[in-house]
Formats: C-alpha cells, structure tokens, sequence
C-alpha cells in the first residue's frame, strides 16, 4: 500500500480504465470526423456541380430576358 491507502493494483486498474475510455472517446470522435469528411466530399462532388450549374442556367436565362426587355418600353 501507498501513503494514501491505496494498492498498486487499485491504481493500475484505473489507469486501465480511463485508458479504455480515452480510446472509446477517440474512437467516436475520429468516426464524427469520418462521416463530416464524406459528407462534405459528397456534397462537394455531387452537389456543388448540379447547383452551380442550375445557377448558371437560372443566370443566362435572367440575362436572356433582359437583353430581350431592354429594346422593349418599360410600362410599370
């Protein structure tokens, strides 16, 4: 036993423990950060494109209809 009462064995098994859990904790964190990265990659490769190109269409008709407006009298 040490000064405070306690065995070695008392204090080996708590290390055990909180090293048990110290992993268990990583172990969910890095799978948060696993499941961010393929999140953000998905929406990166697949959604990114497909809205990009929506706004360009949505852009060049709004442009398309302008330039066509513009030889036109405004009656507002």
């Amino acid at each position: 036993m040490d000064e405070n009462g306690k065995s070695s064995l008392e204090t080996i098994l708590k290390w055990i423990v909180l090293v048990i859990l110290a992993v268990v904790a990583m172990k969910i964190v890095f799978s948060v950060f696993a499941l961010a990265w393929v999140v953000g990659g998905v929406l990166l490769t697949r959604v990114l494109p497909l809205v990009v190109l929506v706004w360009l269409v949505l852009k060049a008709i709004e442009w398309w209809k302008s330039r066509d407006g513009a030889t036109q009298p405004d009656n507002s």
